[in-house]
């Protein structure tokens, strides 16, 4: 059956067209109607009627033409049914059987707009449309084979999909759509129908759509959002600290493993000398190597060609580096035997920009199981590199700043003196908020009396008009002090009466003492003291036993410096015995934002309970560990004293002051000492004299030469310091084989300057760095010869019994 028309004078031509339909579903059909629109209405909206139904009026000039079209393109699409036939069966179209009463679907494979596999049941490929055969790359010799050999992952999409209309579901059911990549090249939406071929045999249509553009257009927008990510996260994570070696840190924290599998951050000092080296990996397992590279780097100063390039301001990409590539890249056989043990498939060097040059360089590096960088991953570099040097730069500015205004306050603040009858320690930590100086002052001094006087004070501000100030007073106090035999309380008022007269305008706070032995009339143990607060945090006084107490007098608090001139003050006096503590410290230890001023002293209490057993300048480190982990909001500085038998004090600290030949061994290499700036050149000629000497002693352990070598190095960085801190040019340092051990040498014009161990004193003042020299060298001691001082030491050339 071809055709079928139905005439105007059927009651319901629908429901014919119907009828019609269930009977000769491929037969075309069309209907002669009075009213045309009415029934194409009324067809659109019922079920089983055929999308080319044909509606027209009993008048259409043009109806015998358009029956015989509708005919024709019946005929037409059973030919097209007959071709899916033979494509299915692999038989020619003439010996194709005939169209079964199901839906013939030759025109609509080869016309979709889109490609179609036809699969069996088991999922073997029966055929296909033009559109698949392109977009698969088919061939005539396919047919039969499993449909995962052409789009791997189509089998799970047959096999899930629900049973085919001969199992009850109707034609045309759909599964749910994948989303697959064949041959990494084409990105496919792969759906799934159950229907029957011409003959009635259960068959699957899947049907793909190619969203290649689409995915690769998606692939583009999630990596620039990544990098956008990326971005973000590293210039968060370099807000987060303004400290050099933490921004560093931070920095290649962040790019493992985003970027890549490992990466080395190198920057250079104003001299372009190696300042730092940092390493991360992707892999934890490789820590011990990330860790000898890293000392190998900062050690010898060796470094990749691409890390080369990159410190000069070159932008280097190495997409593909092979293994005969690595020697090129890597001049250096240690340092590229360990780079061969991170992985350097592929690696990106660039620059580390500062404001007035460069910082440094950064390198990403992939291994043979990643992707290769490219040229985008080139540009990402580039940028993380650009924000990476503001950052940088800003940290390395500040940490300049701040090291100048410590070292400017402490400038201002003298070391303490050695008395016979207690230790004296003192610290002093610079606000974090800024790099500026401020008014916190400590002082110890001796009285001309003998007597020890201890200040604590804090002027009113932060900023360089407070440090004045607090320079003007501290002055004021101990030019006052020292000619007077007044109790504190009237050396106070001695201070406020020059404040005012002077003009200088501002108010400060501060606690005065007096410390000195009882005499033989008082009949009492331990020190004497008298002090005087002038609305100051009241001092701490940890007794022998352990248990810690404010002085404070209970009264009403007296005003503070500058105030008033004629306010009245008072003494309170006490006696601290053997093995007590006294600490002074400004409010920055015990302030917080939004804390009560008592529930900070309350935990300073507790602190020094807590820490009672230590060591004098244990003690004030653990402090300031526990009360300012870190640098806080304000200055903090701190006086501590803890008296002791008059016969014990100083016991330990005159090792220094007796003089002791230096061993009768010639110099093997001298080195001239000119200025800190260039302790640098000195620190490499030294560890490369100290290298070579171990080595030509068969010493080859790679373990035993840093240790013994970096060991020697820290002594040598001493003895060179305080020859030119302490000293007076010229200075030199010769160093010296002695068999098992080494001599160095640290020679200066300074012969009435003897070595001086702190008792206790803030870091950059000194003093600390000798009782390193004599826990680390087996031998020490200090030669005179008229303006000449020679300290010298005796390093072995073995490790240390740990």
């Amino acid at each position: 059956m071809d055709l079928v028309v139905i005439g105007p004078l059927v009651a319901s031509a629908v429901a014919a067209v119907q009828r019609a339909h269930r009977r000769w579903p491929d037969a075309n059909i069309a209907v002669i109607a009075p009213d045309p629109d009415a029934v194409r209405r009324q067809a659109s909206f019922a079920p089983g009627v055929p999308l080319d139904l044909l509606v027209a009026g009993a008048d259409a000039a043009d109806l015998p033409v358009r029956l015989q079209e509708l005919r024709s393109a019946g005929v037409g699409r059973r030919r097209h049914s007959a071709v899916l036939a033979a494509v299915v069966h692999g038989v020619d179209v003439a010996e194709a059987p005939a169209p079964s009463r199901v839906t013939a679907v030759g025109a609509l494979l080869e016309h979709a707009p889109l490609a179609v596999l036809v699969t069996g049941e088991g999922g073997d490929l029966l055929g296909w449309n033009r559109r698949a055969e392109h977009l698969f790359g088919l061939r005539p010799g396919m047919t039969g084979q499993p449909v995962d050999d052409v789009v791997p992952g189509a089998l799970s999409l047959v096999m899930a999909g629900p049973p085919p209309a001969a199992s009850g579901v109707a034609p045309g059911a759909v599964r749910p759509p994948l989303h697959l990549r064949v041959a990494d090249r084409v990105d496919v939406e792969l759906s799934a129908a159950s229907s029957q071929d011409d003959v009635g045999r259960p068959v699957v249509l899947l049907l793909a759509v190619d969203v290649t553009d689409q995915r690769r257009a998606e692939r583009e927008r999630d990596r620039l959002a990544a990098q956008v990510e990326l971005l973000g996260q590293i210039s968060q994570s370099l807000m987060g600290s303004l400290d050099l070696a933490e921004s560093q840190s931070r920095l290649a924290d962040a790019l493992v493993p985003a970027l890549a599998d490992w990466v080395g951050v190198h920057l250079r000092d104003e001299h372009d000398q190696a300042a730092g080296v940092v390493i991360r990996h992707r892999d934890p397992a490789l820590d011990v190597v990330v860790r000898k590279t890293e000392r190998l780097q900062s050690r010898t100063g060796s470094s990749t060609e691409p890390s080369r390039r990159a410190a000069g301001g070159e932008q280097v990409l190495l997409p593909d580096v092979g293994p005969e590539d690595l020697l090129a890249q890597v001049p250096d056989p240690a340092l590229r035997s360990l780079v061969r043990l991170l992985g350097a498939r592929s690696l990106i060097a660039v620059p580390i920009p500062g404001r007035t040059g460069l910082l440094g360089s950064l390198l990403l590096a992939k291994g043979a199981g990643s992707v290769p960088f490219g040229a985008a991953d080139l540009d990402l570099a580039v940028e993380i590199g650009r924000r990476a040097g503001i950052a940088l730069d800003n940290a390395r500015l500040y940490s300049g700043q701040r090291h100048l205004a410590t070292e400017l306050q402490q400038s201002l603040l003298t070391e303490p003196p050695v008395v016979a009858f207690a230790d004296i320690a003192v610290r002093y930590v610079a606000a974090a908020r800024q790099a500026q100086v401020g008014g916190d002052w400590y002082d110890a001094f001796r009285h001309r009396s003998g007597d020890l006087v201890l200040v604590i004070g804090d002027v009113v501000g932060h900023d360089t008009r407070a440090a004045a100030a607090m320079g003007q007073i501290r002055g004021l106090v101990r030019g006052i002090c020292f000619n007077s035999g007044d109790v504190p309380s009237g050396l106070l008022s001695s201070v406020d009466e020059a404040i005012v007269g002077l003009e200088l305008n501002t108010m400060a706070t501060a606690v005065l003492a007096q410390l000195s032995l009882p005499t033989a009339d008082d009949g009492r143990d331990g020190v004497q003291m008298q002090w005087s607060n002038a609305g100051h945090p009241p001092p701490v006084l940890l007794d022998a036993s352990g248990g810690a107490r404010l002085l404070d007098p209970g009264t009403k608090a007296d005003l503070l410096l500058g105030v008033d001139a004629s306010a009245r003050r008072t003494t309170e006096a006490t006696t601290l015995p053997a093995g007590s503590t006294l600490l002074f410290y400004t409010d920055g230890l015990v302030e917080r934002r939004g804390e009560d001023l008592d529930e900070g002293l309350r935990r300073l209490l507790a602190t020094v309970e807590e820490h009672a057993s230590e060591e004098l300048g244990a003690l004030c480190d653990a402090i300031l560990e526990a009360m300012v982990p870190r640098a806080g909001e304000d200055d903090v500085a701190l006086v501590a004293v803890r008296p002791g038998p008059p016969a014990a004090a100083g016991a330990g600290r005159t090792s220094w002051r007796r003089t002791s030949p230096v061993p009768d061994v010639p110099p093997t290499d001298v080195l001239e000492l000119t200025s800190l700036r260039h302790l640098g050149a000195v620190r490499r000629r030294a560890r490369a004299f100290l290298t070579a000497s171990l080595v030509a002693d068969g010493i080859l352990d790679e373990v035993v030469l840093d240790e013994v070598v970096e060991r020697s190095i820290l002594v040598i960085d001493e003895l060179a310091s305080n020859a030119l801190r302490h000293g007076r040019p010229p200075a030199t340092l010769d160093l010296r084989e002695a068999g098992d051990h080494w001599i160095v040498v640290a020679t200066d014009s300074a012969g009435d300057v003897l070595p001086t161990p702190a008792v206790a004193r803030p870091a950059g003042q000194g003093g600390y760095g000798l009782y390193v020299i004599a826990d680390l060298a087996s031998a020490h001691g200090v030669q005179v010869d008229g303006d000449r001082k020679r300290v010298w030491v005796e390093l072995p050339k073995h490790p240390l019994e740990r």
